[in-house]
């Protein structure tokens, strides 16, 4: 982001934004796009549109008949974006109000496993105050049982959503899915303890690095390559030791000894088996196991 913007009001900051995503990504901008999503006057339009001119003068050219500007020849973005976030505004519309940008039509695998607002309301105040819970929650284990939790944070794996918690039932820090959750209070019994808080949880402050490369039994290992812009053959991927299983069973990556799983269902291994030894949620992964150690 320009310095310049130091000084620039949140609210321009992200009316510029705008204006930069709909040029590069949608390729034409017109005023009242400004004016519309942001029920700003034509003339404050204008204004946005002189200030993000002033940041970066190669990005607007504009098209006199058509009335429209488009991306300049040497346009260079000014905002950092990741490719998760833009595909995520192509799917809803970035406020548009549209379930994407008209002109330009999305479709998504939805979630089937989605919280109940109260539950999560429930949770997220709860690890943003640093307070003790009382649930009831249903495993496929043990069922119905009354558990005290302190939650401290939230876990999508893909397919639900998890809350990672100090569990005092079992003494021990564990993911709990919160749709299995209900009847959940508030416990009014002080601070929680120093080893039950989030700093104490080994495995969601440690990180762990996946080595990512093409199933060794594919024939044409150079689609995998370019699907995930490996070098030299590899990805390196990090994240904590708490979410690396299921980042491994959501990509789909054959964490066997000898990569033995089908490589019709699993396009991508793990390279280095032996550094997930001391991750918990190893148990996860497809295909691991701690006897091929």
């Amino acid at each position: 982001m320009p310095a310049k913007l130091k000084d620039v009001p949140p609210s321009q900051v992200e009316r510029l934004s705008f204006i930069e995503a709909r040029l590069y990504f949608l390729g034409e901008l017109r005023r009242a796009d400004v004016a519309k999503r942001f029920s700003r006057a034509s003339i404050q339009a204008s204004r946005d549109l002189a200030l993000y001119k002033e940041l970066a003068p190669g990005n607007l050219a504009y098209d006199f008949q058509a009335k429209t500007y488009l991306p300049g020849e040497k346009f260079k973005l000014i905002f950092s974006r990741t490719p998760e976030r833009v595909m995520y505004w192509l799917r809803s519309g970035l406020g548009d109000g549209l379930p994407h940008p008209q002109g330009l039509p999305t479709a998504a695998v939805e979630s089937l496993s989605q919280p109940r607002l109260g539950e999560l309301a429930v949770v997220t105040r709860a690890i943003y105050r640093r307070q003790i819970l009382e649930v009831t929650y249903v495993s496929l284990s043990s069922g119905n049982t009354r558990r005290q939790m302190v939650p401290h944070a939230l876990v999508d794996n893909g397919q639900r959503w998890h809350v990672r918690a100090y569990d005092r039932n079992n003494s021990r820090f564990s993911d709990f899915v919160i749709t299995r959750l209900s009847k959940a209070t508030v416990i009014d019994a002080g601070d929680p303890a120093r080893y039950e808080r989030g700093e104490a949880d080994e495995q969601w402050n440690r990180t762990v690095e996946l080595k990512l490369i093409p199933h060794p039994k594919l024939k044409h290992k150079s689609a995998v390559e370019a699907d995930y812009g490996m070098r030299a053959g590899a990805l390196v991927v990090k994240c904590r030791a708490a979410v690396a299983g299921y980042a491994l069973r959501r990509w789909g990556v054959d964490c066997s000894r000898g990569h033995r799983l089908d490589e019709a269902e699993f396009q991508l291994a793990l390279a280095n088996h032996n550094d997930l030894a001391r991750t918990d949620s190893a148990a996860l992964a497809p295909g691991y196991s701690e006897d091929d150690r």
